[in-house]
């Protein structure tokens, strides 16, 4: 069982560039084994029951196969939403964001969904029980 199916690739492609639609970046593009693939099997190496999950543990699972997903697709990406200008005399051509930058970005957005699953947060005590009151007097 594959922990994104087709109506994940939505987010993936939101993930990389909120225009991107099906036509500029295809679904069969995303299920690539070089994209959707690497991320499921990092997903699966983090967190090896990831298929078998259910409620918010599942839900963070997901997310964190759409951000590694994205994070694989954003060199190829970046071409696709590179802007350019043509004129007769000039031509100009500028990436829409920086492939690097972006896909640590999603990896780090990863991370932080492993963490949560791997270590949920711990409540807070209201008060350090090495913060008390100490018998004794001042300056004797």
């Amino acid at each position: 069982m594959a922990i994104l199916t087709s109506l994940d690739y939505p987010a993936v492609r939101a993930a990389l560039d909120v225009n991107l639609n099906a036509q500029s970046l295809p679904d069969a593009t995303i299920t690539q084994d070089i994209f959707l693939g690497a991320a499921e099997s990092d997903v699966l190496r983090r967190v090896p029951e990831a298929e078998s999950l259910t409620g918010d543990d599942l839900a963070r699972v997901k997310r964190a196969a759409v951000w590694l997903t994205a994070a694989y697709l954003a060199h190829s990406v970046v071409r696709i939403t590179s802007m350019s200008v043509q004129t007769r005399d000039l031509s100009y051509s500028r990436q829409t964001f920086d492939p690097d930058e972006k896909a640590a970005e999603l990896r780090a957005r990863a991370e932080r969904e492993f963490g949560l699953l791997l270590a949920p947060p711990a409540e807070m005590p209201r008060r350090p029980t090495m913060f008390t009151l100490a018998a004794g007097q001042r300056g004797r």
